[in-house]
């Protein structure tokens, strides 16, 4: 075999190798790109169901004559849905005796989040 024709199956060796290793470093930048994506869309579900908390705690805690519920307040069954721009949330209030028990959900495109919190009434 002569020079020239090792020389050429040494590049052409090379070649492949560096293709392969650019094609790998391509694939795992898009997958990372992915996984970042995902963790962002469900944190923006988190802070929708947060957004749902919210507005059950305004409406148990500002009284009836300035536009909330005050602490009787009881959300009608299937609870309240708002949207905010590009999700929404569903909010329940459930009364027992002494607490007042808020559960939030928030949707975000195929996302779902759900936060729950229990007040005691004094």
């Amino acid at each position: 075999m002569n020079q020239k024709g090792v020389t050429l199956i040494t590049t052409f060796i090379f070649l492949m190798t560096l293709s392969l290793m650019v094609v790998g470093f391509l694939v795992m930048a898009t997958g990372e790109r992915r996984e970042v994506k995902g963790r962002i869309d469900m944190a923006r579900t988190f802070w929708f169901a947060e957004a749902g908390l919210h507005k059950a705690q305004w409406m148990l805690l500002t009284p009836p004559g300035q536009g909330g519920g005050g602490m009787g307040y009881e959300t009608p069954t299937g609870g309240v849905t708002e949207s905010l721009d590009e999700g929404s949330y569903t909010f329940t209030v459930t009364k027992t005796a002494n607490r007042r028990i808020v559960v939030s959900t928030g949707f975000y495109l195929d996302y779902k989040y759900t936060v729950r919190q229990e007040f005691t009434v004094n």
